[in-house]
């Protein structure tokens, strides 16, 4: 049985047999979505940024005050300028260089298969397919459900003026249905990819490779967010700048927020030899951790995870040549010494650091498999060189901590927008003829 949380603009929860019903309140949603000016959609988004922040009951969850700086309008213009080189081609036919004219049409309907590693995720996919005016039928963990729809509950309430003509929230909400239903359902999960102009996959590898093997329909565009992996990267310069312990604490922020879950949360540290002994970064990244905010440091921990954390720092502190500083609970782990290699990830607030005589030492473990590099490299260009070696062998976003998981486009090597829209043309019959 399908469970469904929002549909037609209502918060109603309703049981269905198949998405029939469903994908037809969002096609009419999507298409009254289509008509409007793309100008409209970012001003509405824009005042769903500020609205959430003066709602107490969303504004303290993390990740909440970065939707709504994410949210605001010059942001939201430039992803779409960078997607589209023109933000007109979403409104209509625009003559380009050649002899024809160009409009980026939505694709239809995107089915969003929103992973369960990071609460706020399927809101981020939610937007990307309104700014192509696509309609949304998104399956979510039941967890997940009550955070979005809290998020886009604040969409009714919004009225924007433009042009001398009035549009509201509602415009957007239409166009969105939220269901859940047992991943394991053959029968839910093919109805669910058949319905689908577009599918947006999030989610492990097991779970990518079942979804993507599902029936879709022939002209199905598929984006995929597979499995990925984070680290960091500190070199000498950078370790001896006097501005390095500040930055500490931006880095265990990168490693607090979503408890490590996140394919951006970063694992690993890897630091260049400097005059600084490991003990004593071990020491000024403990403090960095003791100094997060309180929601930060004393998250929730599943018993499966504390199991691994006990059992991992009991590993380091009686191995040779390894050690353990941690929390007097299970706050925070500081794992350090080892081969040089990329560790299994525990989660948790679990970061191992391993020291290496230069940062080209760590290339040679890059592999597409590698989403964010936090890197610590002030020379520009052997910041440049090292960014370019690691692209170059499948990572996707070069970073400074403190922004791992700031979501800018393109992620994961994905121009998303523009994988959302189908570029349709127009021959001026005043052209030239072949």
């Amino acid at each position: 049985m399908i469970a469904c949380y929002l549909s037609d603009g209502k918060f109603e929860t309703t049981s269905h047999k198949d998405f029939e019903v469903v994908a037809q309140d969002v096609n009419v949603g999507r298409e009254r979505l289509a008509a409007l000016p793309l100008d409209v959609i970012i001003k509405i988004l824009d005042t769903l940024g500020k609205n959430i922040l003066k709602n107490p009951e969303i504004d303290s969850v993390p990740g909440v005050s970065y939707i709504s700086l994410w949210l605001r309008r010059e942001n939201l213009e430039r992803i779409c300028r960078f997607n589209y080189t023109d933000n007109r081609y979403l409104d209509g036919f625009c003559i380009t260089e050649t002899h024809f004219k160009m409009m980026a049409q939505p694709r239809g309907i995107v089915c969003h298969w929103i992973a369960a590693n990071m609460p706020t995720l399927g809101f981020f996919s939610i937007v990307q397919a309104l700014l192509s005016k696509n309609g949304s039928l998104v399956k979510m963990p039941p967890a997940y459900a009550p955070l979005i729809l809290s998020l886009l509950g604040e969409l009714p309430g919004i009225s924007v003026n433009y042009k001398g003509s009035t549009y509201t929230g509602n415009d957007l909400l239409g166009a969105i249905a939220i269901v859940t239903f047992e991943g394991r359902s053959r029968e839910a999960s093919e109805q669910f990819s058949q319905v689908a102009d577009c599918r947006i996959i999030f989610g492990g590898a097991e779970a990518v490779r079942a979804i993507a093997r599902l029936p879709c329909r022939d002209h199905c565009e598929t984006i995929i967010f597979g499995p990925k992996y984070s680290f960091a990267v500190f070199d000498r310069i950078y370790i001896e700048s006097p501005g390095f312990t500040k930055s500490l604490d931006r880095f265990v922020r990168d490693i607090a927020v979503f408890n490590q879950m996140a394919c951006s949360s970063p694992h690993v540290l890897f630091l260049e030899k400097s005059r600084y002994q490991v003990e004593e970064i071990t020491s000024l990244l403990g403090e960095a951790f003791e100094r997060l905010p309180a929601a930060l440091r004393m998250q929730d921990i599943p018993t499966s995870l504390s199991a691994a954390i006990i059992n991992a720092r009991a590993t380091y502190l009686l191995a040779d040549k390894k050690n353990c500083v941690a929390s007097k609970n299970l706050g925070w782990t500081i794992l350090t010494g080892g081969d040089t290699c990329l560790e299994e990830p525990i989660q948790g607030k679990c970061i191992f650091i391993k020291e290496v005589n230069t940062v080209d030492e760590v290339i040679p473990l890059v592999n597409h498999k590698i989403q964010a590099i936090a890197i610590g490299i002030p020379d520009l260009m052997k910041r440049e060189a090292f960014a370019k070696a690691v692209t170059s062998r499948g990572a996707d976003r070069i970073v400074i901590p403190g922004t791992i998981h700031d979501f800018i486009l393109p992620w994961d090597g994905i121009m998303t927008l523009n994988r959302l829209v189908r570029w349709v043309i127009l021959r001026d019959d005043q052209g030239s003829q072949v």
